[in-house]
């Protein structure tokens, strides 16, 4: 809801729409599923190409270790290689990566050291066919595989992630993208992959010592402007890598780095929820005589507002890595990899709303209405309006220590051992100051694509006198997650024959994640609001949006500063860390595989593929509290927190899970593959899903007649249980040219679905009030089914110059079925949340000579944002369709020092989403535009 707890702002733009334009004309291509890659040519990336199709087109699921795969038939061999750079071996390597793959893998190869397409991760996986991302304050941050969003993430193999109350995987937007070589995206699992996802799993790939032939080094320096924050900020990279040859082996040691500062703004103005009005309610039936429409179904919003929230990130991360080959046969790989994440977002939201209290209208004022009977513009009076000034903060230190041995005691057995320990922490801290008043009138219009509104008061909105005290809110909290993973493999190859190889291991992992929360402190505050500034909000939404004009808050700087806030209230305190804000998951789990590999090459159609059985024992454990917070009102009516009571909540499970794979794979002809899978996987609750603590505040008098929300887990939680069928018809036509389609089916049991709940609360002094409790149900089923084409080409065909033209295309259909929690309003039937429907990807390239550009358009249709988001009255949220347009153009100056320009969201893109229906609009969002210079250098 607008004047929910959420910081809100924005500051200026920038009239660079000249240099988008002549950027967004002058390229002729783009960013790229599979572009990126290594220098592809001498030993240092000829030999990764061939690492990385020995290992099954990525690094080995136990980490560091490789898995010998046949080679397919038709493959180049390194007798008829030919020397290729640029785009071109991003994409030749990416497609050598899914052509040799034993799964259904696709995978993004940076094009150079320090050079993934995107700066973003999430920006650069949504490239992939079959992926769709949601994006935070303008950046990608949250992806989908074949519509499904329970995605496990990996670092070369092993578990990583961000310490966090919400979630058990990597947040995408933390990691800086310079730090990978590649990212590959397994979209079926088999029996050597770990567990837990249901759509997919994202490997990340740091560079090794061993993947160069000798010494190496790379520099980068990037600027960045964003338009809408109006403001530019730099980033740089660096690595560094030598091996030699030592009297002990050969040893090799990598160093890299990654700094990035990005910043944002993003402008949003939203309308409340929409209520119907009930003829047999009194005041509902007078509202409608006053309206004229007595007999007519009449559905109203209650209010509307604004959100200015500009921020910034901070990304610096580091990976190093020592390799070690005492002998042709022993190989040790330790590596240190830490990332750093800093967030803030700040700003001011303004509103005018009732919440669940009647909204009254101005009798004789001019209304409209579509065919439905839902508002579509109108006058209302005496509404409350709400004024927060607000910041929202997290910083998150991921550190992963590593440790990998590969031992060959003889040509056919290789055995591998891998130890790993991840250490987590992330901070966060929210803080808002709440002024109220009223306003004389509310006019809205929401007819149009971006809605318009007035707001007018007895003093004007610019008058600090329209302004008095309401409320201070502020909220700590932490969260520490640690894991320790031990695994064992071993690999026994065959000479010829049916049976090629059989593959087993053994897996232990120990998970441990504890959040401590203060909640939501209340302090209410009286009298006239004092240290207010005057905000323009002249630029909001470029200027493109009718409002109400300027307006006075409490000011940003010092709410910007948490003690001088606080200081300036008179708090002289900070919410206390209580027994009742902890809450603690364990998870172990106890891991066993075997698998199968096998090839039938003498059949007129030859054969090969894997079959295999993952065994997983998982052992849970969860506590929390109950948390009850009264407040106390003085005589002279100044309201204060009262000590809480909580009742502590813990709760243990353990399961065992038999989880059969099968993958084939039919050499049609040398150039044409035929895949087939079939198996069962799961995806364990996440630990925020888990957590039973729930906190319930007394709200103060400047919210008594707000909507409450509050959020909660489910202690009972089962996980999920996915059969899955996928086939992929595959054609190689080319180095860098290839057709797939694919075609996929889940059957999904247990599926864990949002719901709201609502529950009535009555506090010590009497005061009632009915919150909407957000938590989590197993729904019973759910089912998934889609299918993806993808298509890449260069025209080298083509003469001169034009033969530098290529292209990336790919489309995916994915639709679901399943249970959808109680909804009110028009639409009960609801899709999986954040699945669109169709999505796709179109990306022009051009590479000849000194000159490399792409230019990426990606589209989906609309999706299901929540089926209950909070202060939207129990109401679906969907997203409208969109699409954006990113684009970059590179000059090779030298072998080994290149420019490049990069433009992200040239089209202006604004997000928009609706209450179910699309004449119940809820939130229209824009965000930067990005131009980014970037200087490279490598030797």
């Amino acid at each position: 809801m607008i004047g929910s707890i959420v910081p809100n702002r924005l500051p200026r733009m920038g009239g660079f729409h000249a240099t988008v334009s002549l950027l967004a004309m002058t390229l002729a291509s783009a960013t790229a599923q599979a572009q990126t890659a290594p220098e592809a040519s001498p030993p240092a990336q000829a030999a990764q190409a061939v690492q990385a199709q020995e290992t099954s087109g990525a690094t080995a699921p136990s980490g560091d270790q490789g898995q010998a795969v046949d080679t397919a038939p038709g493959t180049p061999s390194a007798a008829d290689d030919i020397v290729v750079t640029g785009v071109r071996a991003s994409l030749q390597s990416a497609q050598n990566i899914k052509r040799n793959a034993t799964q259904i893998v696709d995978s993004i190869v940076a094009e150079d050291i320090g050079k993934l397409p995107d700066r973003n991760i999430a920006e650069a996986l949504q490239r992939i066919s079959g992926i769709q991302i949601q994006r935070a304050f303008g950046e990608g941050s949250t992806v989908a595989i074949r519509g499904l969003t329970q995605v496990r993430t990996e670092l070369n193999g092993r578990d990583i992630f961000t310490a966090s109350g919400s979630s058990n995987s990597l947040s995408l937007e933390d990691v800086p993208s310079e730090l990978l070589a590649g990212i590959d995206v397994y979209k079926n699992p088999s029996a050597d992959l770990i567990e837990d996802q249901l759509s997919g799993t994202i490997n990340f790939r740091t560079r090794k010592p061993f993947d160069f032939d000798g010494a190496k080094a790379s520099a980068s320096v990037t600027n960045t402007y964003y338009d809408l924050a109006r403001r530019s900020q730099p980033a740089a990279s660096l690595l560094l890598s030598d091996r030699w040859q030592t009297g002990i082996g050969e040893i090799g040691i990598l160093a890299s780095a990654s700094y990035q500062k990005t910043a944002f703004r993003q402008d949003t103005i939203s309308t409340e929820p929409f209520y119907t009005l009930d003829p047999t309610n009194a005041g509902d039936a007078a509202t409608l005589a006053t309206l004229g429409r007595t007999g007519q179904t009449t559905t109203l919003p209650h209010g509307t507002g604004i959100g200015e929230v500009p921020g910034d990130r901070r990304r610096f991360g580091v990976d190093v890595s020592l390799q070690w080959r005492p002998t042709d046969t022993l190989e040790f790989t330790g590596e240190y990899f830490r990332n750093d994440y800093k967030l803030r977002s700040y700003g001011y939201s303004y509103f005018a709303y009732t919440s669940g209290v009647a909204i009254t209208p101005l009798a004789g004022a001019p209304f409209t209405y579509a065919p439905n009977g839902d508002f579509q513009s109108g006058t209302f009076v005496d509404v409350p309006i709400g004024n927060n000034t607000s910041i929202g903060a997290r910083h998150s230190v991921t550190t992963d220590y590593s440790l990998n041995g590969k031992w060959k005691p003889t040509d056919r057995l290789t055995i591998t051992g891998d130890f790993q320990y991840v250490d987590s922490k992330t901070n966060n801290l929210n803080s808002i100051v709440g002024l109220s008043g009223t306003a004389t009138t509310l006019t809205q219009d929401i007819s149009g694509a971006i809605p318009s509104f007035q707001i007018t008061s007895a003093a004007g909105l610019a008058n600090p006198a329209t302004y008095n005290y309401g409320f201070y809110l502020d909220d700590l909290n932490n969260s520490k997650g640690t894991d320790t993973v031990g695994r064992l493999d071993g690999e026994y190859r065959f000479d010829g024959g049916f049976l090629r190889s059989v593959k087993a291991g053994i897996r232990y992992a120990d998970r441990a994640n504890r959040t401590n929360d203060t909640g939501y402190r209340y302090t209410g505050l009286t009298g006239a609001a004092g240290n207010l500034r005057y905000v323009d909000l002249g630029d909001f939404f470029r200027g493109s949006a009718n409002l109400f004009g300027d307006i006075q808050a409490f000011a940003l700087p010092t709410v910007l500063d948490y003690d001088a806030t606080r200081a300036t209230l008179g708090v002289t305190t900070t919410p206390p860390y209580l027994p009742s804000g902890t809450n603690s998951e364990t998870q172990k789990t106890y891991t066993g595989y075997i698998a199968a590999f096998f090839k039938a090459d003498t059949l007129p159609v030859p054969i090969d593929g894997n079959v295999g059985v993952r065994v997983v024992r998982t052992k849970v454990a969860v506590a929390g509290n109950y948390q009850q917070i009264d407040l106390i009102t003085a005589p002279d009516g100044t309201q204060s927190t009262a000590a809480p009571t909580f009742t502590p909540v813990s709760q243990s499970n353990d399961y065992t899970s038999v989880l059969p794979s099968l993958n084939l794979r039919a050499h049609l002809t040398e150039r044409l593959q035929l895949r087939l899978a079939a198996s069962k996987n799961i995806s364990r609750p996440d630990f925020n899903q888990l957590n039973p603590t729930l906190t319930i505040t007394e709200p103060g008098t400047a919210q008594i007649d707000q909507q409450h929300t509050t959020s909660t887990g489910n202690p009972y939680l089962k996980p999920m249980k996915s059969s899955n069928l996928d086939a992929s018809i595959e054609w190689y036509f080319a180095r860098t040219g290839s057709l797939s389609v694919a075609g996929f089916y889940k059957n999904i049991s247990n599926y864990i679905q949002t719901v709201i709940t609502p529950r009535t609360v009555t506090f010590t002094d009497g005061v009632t009030a009915v919150y909407d409790v957000t938590t989590y149900d197993n729904a019973s089923k759910a089912k998934v089914k889609g299918a993806e084409i993808a298509y890449q080409q260069f025209f080298d065909f083509l003469p001169g110059a034009l033969s530098g033209l290529g292209i990336q295309a790919n489309a995916t259909y994915v639709d679901s079925q399943a249970p959808s929690p109680a909804s009110q309003g028009p639409v009960t039937q609801l899709s999986l949340e954040g699945l669109s429907k169709y999505n796709y990807n179109l990306i022009g390239i051009y590479e000849h000579g000194l000159i490399s550009a792409r230019a990426a358009y990606n589209w989906r249709s609309k999706y299901l944002v929540t089926t209950s988001a909070n202060g939207t009255g129990n109401l679906p949220i969907f997203q409208r369709p969109s699409g954006q347009l990113d684009a970059s153009i590179t000059v090779n100056v030298t072998p080994h020092m290149s420019l490049t320009l990069n433009g992200t969201n040239l089209t202006n893109t604004v997000r928009r989403t609706y209450y179910g229906i699309t004449t119940r609009p809820r939130d229209a969002i824009m965000s930067d535009r990005q131009i980014a210079g970037v200087a490279r250098i490598t030797f």
